[in-house]
């Protein structure tokens, strides 16, 4: 990452401790939602249900493209396979210091802990398509309007009943 992107981070960063009023205004204005929230109840029990991990925490295979955290951000998706290793895992976000995620890469995406829910049977299975995204992105509708489509046809094809969305 370059040094301007890094100041940029830090900068954002800063403004989220030391001025958070601005931070807010800047980052949770555009969040309002415009629908009603809809409510939908599991029709089996969680021991049978196939899982999927979303995280919007830029969180990415190392092999893969790095998400593009300039302007207004990126908003495609990179797919992770359940049996992917957290060191083959990297980390590109703009606006959260980083710095322990990458240490921990389970704090934003617990592929493991998901893995041991389904050896112990808290789960019936984890989904082959995993979903990491960049939410650092200055507007909404492009994820709504075309990332978030294209992700529910990847969970739907794979037969996914939930997914958890841990957010970066």
């Amino acid at each position: 990452m370059s040094w301007k992107i890094k100041l940029i981070g830090k900068t954002i960063v800063g403004i989220s401790k030391w001025m958070p009023s601005v931070y807010k205004r800047f980052s949770l204005d555009h969040t309002k939602p415009k629908h009603e929230q809809v409510e939908t109840l599991l029709t089996k029990p969680l021991k049978d249900c196939r899982v999927a991990l979303i995280s919007s925490a830029g969180v990415h295979l190392k092999i893969d493209k790095p998400f593009h955290v300039m302007g207004s951000g990126d908003y495609t998706y990179r797919k992770i396979p359940s049996n992917t290793k957290v060191d083959d895992l990297e980390v590109t976000h703009l606006y959260y210091d980083t710095k322990h995620a990458k240490v921990d890469k389970t704090i934003v995406f617990p592929l493991p802990q998901l893995q041991q829910l389904v050896e112990e049977k808290a789960i019936g299975s984890l989904s082959d398509v995993n979903i990491g995204l960049n939410g650092g992105t200055l507007k909404k509708e492009p994820h709504e309007k075309e990332t978030a489509p294209l992700v529910v046809k990847e969970l739907v094809k794979d037969n996914v009943d939930i997914a958890l969305l841990v957010p970066g």
